[in-house]
C-alpha cells in the first residue's frame, strides 16, 4: 500500500544575468525574466528606435560589400571551398541542438552566397584564385550580416514599431519576429531517411506529365535525385576513405623503397612521400583527392545523374541571372527577400550544373516542379490540383493508419449540418477523413496548398492569410463536424453518394481530437498553433493538433505502440489548453513527453506563479540522433521510449495488441502514473510472481491518495493462483470503502508458469453507484478487514509510530487515522 506524494517545486541550478534581464538554469532549459523597471524599459526603447536608420545602412553597407566581393571571385572555387567547410563542420553533428553560429554560417556561406551569385553579374576581370585573404574576409561579412540582422535588427525595428504605434500588439511583433527569424535561418524540413518516401510520395501521380515534358519518368526522376543526395551526404566519407588509401598506398611504397635499401632510414618523410608520388604519377589524385584541385565531381549534376538538360536548365540560375533578389526597392539582397536558390535550387557554372545544398533542393522541389510544370502545360493545372487533393486526403490515413492498425477509417465523410454559424439551414457538408480507435476519434482535415511562397517581412498580412487558409480553415471545418457529433446520442454519416456508411456516438469516445495535416512541412507554425489567437488567427478552445505529412512519417517510425501514441496525443492536447508552453518545433513536445511524460504540467511547476518564459533546449535531440541512424540503416531498432518498468510496458504493449475495448483507458492510466508509482507497480508484481510458488495464492496491492483515483492489483498464476474476479472485485471494493474513496481500478493480470503475461482484465468501480444494502454489508467488511490488518501489524511489528502510514491501508497517517479507533 502506498500513498502519492506531492512533487515540490524545483530550485534552479543556477541564477545569472545582468542589468537587463535574469536567466535561471533547471538543467538545459533556460527561464528569462526581465529586470527592467518600466521608466528603464522605456529610455531603452527610445536609443534603440533612435538606432534603426544606422542599423538598416549598416546592412545594406554589408550586403553591398559581400555582391562586390562575391561578383570578383571565381564561383565554383568559392562554392567548392563553402561546402567543403560545411561538411567538415557537421560531419559530427548528430542532433539540431548541436548546430552552433558557426555552423549555421557555414551554411549560410553556401546558400546565400549562392544566391548572391545567381544575382550579380561577374566583374569584368574576376580573380582566378580564392585567397585565404578573401575567404576570410568574405565569411566575416556574411557572418556580421546575419549577426546583425538576427538581433540588432529586429531589436531596434520593435523598438520603432512600437514608438510610431500606439496601438502595437506586442504578441503581432514576436510572432513577426520569429516568422523572420524562420525565414532567415531555418533549414531541413525533413529527415533524410525520409527522403526517397517524400519523394515517392508526391512526384509519382505526376509520371505522365514528367515523361511528356521531359522524357523522364517519375521513378527515374526521384533515383537521380537520390544520386544526388547520396553523393552530398556520403561522398565526403567516400573521399576520406580515398584520402587513408592514398597515404596507405604512398607509405607502403616508402617503406618498400626503405626495406630495398633505396631510401636511407632516416630520410625526411614529407620529402619521400612526395617523390614516391611523382615517381608513380599519382599527383592528379593526391591534388583531388586531398581537394588542392577543385574537384567537383561531388556536386556536379550532370556527372552524377541522367536528368535532361532541358530540366537542368529549369532548377538552375546562371550567374546573374535572377533580376529580383538584388532589384532596386526595400531590402535589397537582404535574406529578408525571397532567395534565388529557393526557386532554383542548381547554379549553372561554365556550362556545368551544380547542387552545393540538400536543403534548398529537397525543402523546395515539390514546389519548384510545380511552377515549373504548369509554366510550360498551363492545361495541366487542374489535374495538378485535384492530384494534390488526392494526396493531402490520403496520406494522412495512410500513416494514421500506420500507427493506429486496426482503425475504422471513413475517408471523404459527409453528413448534413449546417455549414457556417449564421446560417441554421442544414445542407452536405464533408470531412476529410474519421479514424476511431478504441475510444478515440480523429477528425481528420487535410490542406494540400502552398505555404505562402512570400516572405513575412516585405508581405506580412499574405502570409497572416497563408496561416489562416492552412490553420483556422480547416480547424473551423473540423469543429463544424464536432457541433454535429455533440447534436444528438447517435449521428449518422454518409459516403459521397449519401449513402449512410456508419453511426457514431460521442459517448463512445473519451477522446475526439481535431487533427489538421498539411502537405507542405508546417513543424514550426504546428508546435505553437494554440498562440496563433494572439494575432487574430483563432481555433477555438477545443484542442486542435496541427502536423504535416511530414511528422506523421516521423510518428509512425517512433510509436510501435499505438497505445503509446494515443497517450502522447493526451498529453499534446493538454499542452494545447496551456499558455506556459510555447515551443519552436513540434519535435520539443514529443522530446519533452519522452522525457518528462506529463510535460505541461512539469512547464507550469517550473515556472510557478511567476510570467516569465521558459526555453527548452535541446528535447528532440534524441529524436534526431535516431533519424541519423535511420539514415545509414533503416532496420536500426527505435530506441525512443519513456523510462518505464518492462512489466508496465509489458502490459500496456499487451493491451496494444488485444481489442478489448477500453484497453486505451487502460493504458493511459498506467501511463499517466509517476517514475515512482511506476517502479512500484512493478516491484509488486515481481515480488508477487515470485512468492506465489509458496503462498499459492494471490496477495492484492492497493494505493490510495493523490491526483488519481486508487487502484487494486491481483496477479494470477495458471499454476499456483487461478483467477477469481468476484473475491478479486469484493475485496477492490472493500478497500475503497476503507480508504473512503469513490471511485477506484482493479486490475487483474494473468500470468502462465515462465511468469510471461497471458491476459489483462479490469474494472473500474464506482462505490457511489452501489446499493444501500450492498453498500453497508462493505462498510462492515471493510471494519473486518481494517481490525485484521492493524492486529497483523501489530503482532509483526509491536508498537505503529504515529507518523507512520496507517497499517489499514487508508493512505492516512496512523494518528490520524486508526490510532483512537
Amino acid at each position: 500500500m502506498t500513498k502519492r506524494q506531492k512533487s515540490k517545486p524545483r530550485k534552479p541550478d543556477e541564477v545569472f544575468g545582468n542589468e537587463l534581464f535574469s536567466v535561471a538554469r533547471f538543467g538545459k532549459n533556460l527561464v528569462w525574466e526581465s529586470n527592467l523597471t518600466e521608466e528603464s524599459y522605456a529610455e531603452h526603447l527610445e536609443r534603440c528606435a533612435e538606432l534603426y536608420p544606422e542599423i538598416v545602412s549598416k546592412i545594406d553597407r554589408l550586403v553591398a560589400t559581400i555582391a562586390k566581393q562575391v561578383s570578383q571571385l571565381p564561383p565554383e572555387t568559392l562554392l567548392h571551398r563553402a561546402w567543403w567547410e560545411m561538411a567538415s563542420r557537421h560531419i559530427y553533428i548528430q542532433a539540431e541542438a548541436e548546430v552552433t553560429v558557426d555552423d549555421g554560417i557555414s551554411m549560410r556561406m553556401i546558400d546565400y552566397v549562392q544566391s548572391v551569385i545567381a544575382s550579380v553579374k561577374p566583374d569584368d576581370s574576376p580573380k582566378t584564385d580564392l585567397s585565404e585573404e578573401a575567404w576570410n574576409s568574405l565569411r566575416n561579412k556574411v557572418e556580421e550580416l546575419f549577426m546583425t540582422l538576427n538581433m540588432p535588427y529586429q531589436i531596434c525595428r520593435t523598438a520603432k514599431a512600437k514608438r510610431e504605434n500606439p496601438d502595437y500588439s506586442q504578441d503581432t511583433g514576436e510572432f513577426f519576429y520569429r516568422a523572420q527569424i524562420y525565414w532567415c535561418n531555418v533549414r531541413g524540413n525533413l529527415y533524410q531517411a525520409h527522403q526517397e518516401a517524400y519523394l515517392r510520395d508526391v512526384f509519382l501521380p505526376h509520371s505522365l506529365v514528367l515523361q511528356k515534358l521531359f522524357g523522364i519518368s517519375a521513378e527515374e526522376f526521384i533515383e537521380e535525385l537520390m544520386k544526388i543526395w547520396r553523393s552530398l551526404t556520403f561522398g565526403i566519407q567516400q573521399t576520406y576513405e580515398q584520402m587513408e588509401l592514398f597515404r596507405n598506398d604512398t607509405l607502403t611504397a616508402v617503406e618498400d623503397k626503405i626495406a630495398r635499401g633505396l631510401l636511407d632510414k632516416d630520410v625526411d618523410i614529407g620529402e619521400a612521400l612526395n617523390a614516391v608520388t611523382v615517381e608513380n604519377g599519382w599527383e592528379e589524385r593526391r591534388d583531388r583527392v586531398f581537394g588542392l584541385s577543385p574537384n567537383t565531381d561531388l556536386y556536379n549534376v550532370q556527372k552524377l545523374t541522367k536528368l535532361p538538360k532541358e530540366l537542368l536548365d529549369e532548377l538552375s540560375w546562371g550567374q546573374g541571372e535572377d533580376v529580383d533578389f538584388f532589384a532596386e526597392g526595400e531590402f535589397k539582397g537582404w535574406p529578408l527577400r525571397i532567395w534565388p536558390i529557393f526557386k532554383r535550387p542548381f547554379i549553372r557554372l561554365a556550362g556545368q550544373y551544380y547542387c552545393f545544398d540538400l536543403s534548398a533542393l529537397f525543402d523546395n522541389i515539390y514546389r519548384v516542379m510545380q511552377q515549373i510544370i504548369l509554366r510550360i502545360k498551363p492545361n495541366y493545372k487542374e489535374t495538378w490540383n485535384k492530384t494534390q487533393q488526392n494526396l493531402s486526403e490520403n496520406l494522412p490515413l495512410k500513416y494514421l493508419e500506420a500507427i493506429l492498425p486496426g482503425a475504422k477509417v471513413y475517408q471523404s465523410a459527409y453528413y448534413k449540418w449546417s455549414p457556417n454559424e449564421s446560417s441554421t439551414k442544414k445542407e452536405w457538408c464533408e470531412v476529410d477523413g474519421l479514424l476511431a480507435y478504441d475510444d478515440h476519434l480523429f477528425i481528420v482535415e487535410c490542406k494540400g496548398g502552398a505555404f505562402t511562397y512570400t516572405s513575412p517581412a516585405t508581405d506580412f498580412p499574405a502570409f497572416v492569410a497563408s496561416l489562416e487558409n492552412l490553420v483556422l480553415k480547416p480547424s473551423t471545418q473540423g469543429k463544424r463536424f464536432l457541433d454535429y457529433l455533440e447534436s444528438a446520442d447517435a449521428i449518422p454519416v454518409f459516403d459521397k453518394d449519401h449513402q449512410q456508411i456508419c453511426e457514431l456516438r460521442k459517448s463512445n469516445f473519451r477522446h475526439i481530437n481535431i487533427c489538421l495535416v498539411t502537405l507542405d512541412p508546417f513543424t514550426e507554425m504546428a508546435a505553437q498553433v494554440q498562440h496563433l489567437r494572439k494575432i487574430g488567427v483563432d481555433v477555438g478552445s477545443h484542442p486542435v493538433w496541427a502536423t504535416s505529412i511530414d511528422d506523421l512519417r516521423v510518428y509512425a517510425d517512433i510509436f510501435e505502440n499505438s497505445l503509446h501514441f494515443l497517450h502522447y496525443i493526451e498529453q499534446r492536447n493538454k499542452a494545447f489548453e496551456s499558455d506556459v508552453i510555447q515551443l519552436d518545433d513540434e519535435f520539443d513536445h514529443l522530446g519533452l513527453y519522452l522525457k518528462h511524460n506529463h510535460y505541461s504540467t512539469y512547464v507550469a511547476k517550473m515556472r510557478g506563479d511567476s510570467d516569465t518564459r521558459v526555453n527548452f533546449i535541446g528535447y528532440r535531440a534524441e529524436i534526431d540522433k535516431f533519424f541519423l541512424e535511420r539514415m545509414y540503416d533503416p532496420k536500426y531498432p527505435c530506441p525512443l521510449k519513456q523510462d518505464a518498468p518492462s512489466r508496465l510496458v509489458e502490459i500496456v504493449d499487451w493491451l496494444a495488441t488485444s481489442n478489448k475495448a477500453g484497453r486505451s483507458k487502460l493504458a493511459s492510466y498506467l501511463l499517466d502514473l509517476c517514475g515512482e508509482e511506476r517502479s512500484k507497480m512493478a516491484a509488486h508484481i515481481d515480488s508477487e510472481l515470485a512468492l506465489q510458488p509458496t503462498t499459492c495464492r494471490p496477495k492484492p496491492f492497493s494505493t490510495h491518495g493523490g491526483n488519481m483515483i486508487g487502484y487494486t492489483i491481483f496477479c494470477y498464476t495458471n499454476k499456483w493462483a487461478p483467477r477469481n474476479t468476484g473475491i478479486a472485485l469484493s475485496h477492490a471494493k472493500k478497500v475503497m470503502v476503507l480508504a473512503e474513496e469513490t471511485k477506484g481500478l482493479l486490475l487483474e493480470l494473468s500470468y502462465v508458469d515462465n511468469n510471461t503475461l497471458e491476459d489483462v482484465e479490469w474494472t473500474w468501480v464506482d462505490v457511489s453507484s452501489l446499493s444501500a444494502t450492498e453498500l453497508t454489508a462493505l462498510k462492515a467488511g471493510a471494519e473486518t478487514l481494517r481490525r485484521t490488518r492493524i492486529e497483523s501489524a501489530k503482532s509483526v511489528r509491536g508498537k505503529i509510530g504515529r507518523n507512520h502510514p496507517c497499517p489499514c491501508g487508508s493512505g492516512k497517517k496512523y494518528k490520524h487515522c486508526c490510532l483512537n479507533r
